[in-house]
């Protein structure tokens, strides 16, 4: 199947709050994490296309051929990804946060494969309470429910949790999960291996 990802993207300036003290700091993370993301999604056969929806007016440089940057007034988050989603036509959907900089195509193919045999799905957030993707085989029956304890909203309404002890799954989920809000996640993250350009950014600080 031919995924369409959408990546909704808070306004840098509000982004990461618990993350750094410095807001200049936070939304440089904040940039490069997104970077990292669009990078593991375009290094994939799986997708398709890639929508980012946003208030951040100047993410609109991100618009390639295959990344489609819609700029709106946000509504919340799962107003802003529904707006997203209405941009596709019954096709397979994945939405996932910006903020996954161990995220690579490698470990995005692996979970794109175990979601084939469901036909909603969901990954959850390292700490267990969150959700860092969720994917719909038809976007017009994926209704987002991000925020408290998504997680647990998501698999009531439906969507099916990716698990597995094998070390491929294992391996994979364990980038797909670390999201990012805190110093110690970012600690994780690094543990883990983040991206090139949140790699490069923090060999820039040290």
């Amino acid at each position: 199947m031919q995924w369409s990802a959408i990546v909704p993207v808070k306004a840098h300036h509000e982004a990461k709050s618990r993350l750094a003290s410095d807001p200049h700091g936070r939304e440089a993370l904040s940039r490069v994490f997104l970077s990292d993301v669009l990078t593991a999604l375009q290094g994939s056969e799986l997708i398709g296309q890639i929508i980012v929806v946003t208030d951040e007016d100047d993410l609109v440089v991100l618009g390639t051929p295959r990344i489609r940057v819609k700029v709106l007034i946000s509504q919340g988050l799962n107003e802003d990804i529904q707006q997203g989603l209405d941009l596709i036509d019954h096709g397979p959907v994945i939405v996932l946060t910006s903020d996954l900089p161990c995220l690579t195509t490698h470990a995005l193919d692996a979970v794109l494969a175990f979601a084939n045999d469901h036909r909603l799905a969901f990954v959850s957030d390292a700490q267990g309470l969150g959700t860092t993707m969720l994917l719909a085989h038809d976007a017009t029956t994926c209704t987002p429910l991000f925020g408290v304890r998504s997680h647990a909203r998501h698999a009531q309404a439906g969507f099916i949790e990716i698990t597995g002890v094998e070390p491929a799954i294992h391996v994979a989920l364990a980038r797909a999960r670390r999201d990012v809000d805190t110093g110690i996640d970012l600690w994780d993250a690094q543990r883990i291996g983040v991206g090139p350009a949140t790699s490069a950014l923090l060999a820039a600080k040290s």
